[in-house]
């Protein structure tokens, strides 16, 4: 490791920056390790007094945090010639910070997820109790707070989607893809909520979306499948309903690519022919 003198001076400017901002256990670390270089370095002359000189400050400035204060009430000191004794201390001292923070970390975690899960019963509550613009009032609150956390968007829309506001629902799973845009989740049941509010068209996007970003799905191609036997768009019914025999050979997906069959080769079975063409072109699906 490189133990040069401007190396170690650097460490120290890091402990000094890291202390301005309160962050007391990076500043350990920076003067530990500044500690641990000079202990090892061929470093002499002006140099060497500049550097004492440099440590000396930031050792002071470290004993005068109040917690640092409570731990060594006499004080720490730094005298050339015992780094490694001071390093060891000021290590031990880290670690002892670093412990406490994690336990206020995970303390603060559950109360964090506690508080979000009380504002969701609550939105769930008043669901259950027909008082939709109060639960919207906690979901908002909600998100408004915990946005962040994994999943919440997908959640509440679910519960809004189950209670019968597909609109509303349909927000959430939006916002969800937005900023979480790997959870498969939202799109699927996006595409519920656009079929109910009569939006067919937009869960097809909302499908193909889904199919794009994370390859074939039965269920998905099942959906496209139907969706195109309602409107009465054979070949392309077909097209979904194989891809979904594809993955797997089931009884719905069969149904579907037979009725799809019935009308483009006026065969059930047709589907099933070596090299068969609906009408002589070929089925694509536009992704």
């Amino acid at each position: 490791m490189d133990a040069s003198p401007k190396i170690v001076r650097e460490h120290i400017a890091r402990c000094k920056f890291f202390l301005q901002r309160k962050d007391l256990l990076r500043c350990l670390r920076s003067l530990t390790q500044a500690l641990e270089l000079l202990s090892g370095a061929q470093i002499f002359g002006r140099e060497r007094i500049e550097i004492g000189i440099l440590m000396e400050e930031a050792v002071r400035l470290l004993s005068e945090q109040d917690s640092v204060r409570r731990a060594f009430p006499a004080g720490l000191s730094y005298k050339k010639g015992q780094e490694r004794e001071l390093a060891a201390t000021l290590t031990r001292l880290a670690d002892a910070l670093e412990a406490v923070l994690g336990r206020a970390r995970i303390e603060e975690r559950r109360k964090r997820l506690a508080e979000l899960d009380e504002l969701v019963l609550a939105g769930q509550a008043e669901l259950a109790n027909k008082q939709p613009l109060e639960a919207r009032r906690h979901f908002r609150r909600a998100t408004e707070l915990y946005g962040d956390e994994p999943g919440i968007f997908v959640d509440i829309g679910a519960r809004l989607m189950l209670a019968g506001l597909p609109a509303e629902a349909t927000e959430h799973f939006q916002k969800s893809i937005e900023i979480a845009p790997a959870d498969e989740r939202a799109y699927g049941l996006m595409a519920q909520c656009q079929d109910a509010l009569g939006e067919s068209a937009k869960a097809e996007e909302s499908i193909k979306a889904a199919l794009r970003r994370f390859g074939p799905n039965e269920a998905l191609y099942l959906r496209l499948a139907k969706g195109a036997l309602e409107r009465k768009n054979w070949n392309e019914a077909l097209m979904n309903a194989q891809a979904a025999l594809r993955l797997n050979p089931g009884p719905e997906a069969r149904r579907m690519a037979e009725a799809a069959s019935e009308r483009v080769y006026g065969d059930a079975q047709g589907y099933l022919k070596e090299g068969s063409r609906p009408e002589g072109r070929d089925i694509h699906i536009e992704l």
